[in-house]
């Protein structure tokens, strides 16, 4: 966490808005769906189960979502906030800028479908097979 006095004034106590419920999106993944995920290891015919098992808190990509223009608006608004986040992604050597990450959970909901239709796919060619 940063002092409070490094933050530019713009963003003090809008932690919310930059990241919207990533923390939540964490949680969830991290505490329950990796786990119920990796039970369905040895019967991966079975995932959709878990999808669905999981349906309501997967709303919380939607509220991601919701959030997501404040957020970059926030973010590009201001050169202040552009060289404030700039010089944290430098000193932390991280190759992309904050924005690059913050887009990460709205490109992994629409890899889940993808990924359900891949399963479905190739499941119904193993059993032609």
């Amino acid at each position: 966490m940063y002092p409070e006095e490094r933050v530019p004034l713009r963003l003090r106590g809008k932690r919310g808005i930059v990241f919207g419920n990533l923390e939540q999106i964490y949680k969830f993944h991290n505490d329950l769906f990796l786990k119920q995920l990796e039970f369905y290891n040895e019967h991966p015919e079975r995932i959709g189960t878990c999808f669905i098992q999981h349906s309501s808190e997967f709303q919380l990509y939607s509220t991601y979502c919701r959030n997501r223009p404040n957020s970059e608006a926030l973010l590009v608004e201001s050169p202040e906030c552009k060289s404030f986040f700039k010089e944290i992604q430098i000193r932390l050597a991280h190759q992309l800028p904050l924005n690059s990450y913050l887009i990460k959970p709205i490109q992994r909901i629409t890899k889940y479908q993808l990924l359900l239709k891949d399963m479905i796919k190739y499941s119904l060619n193993l059993v032609k097979l």
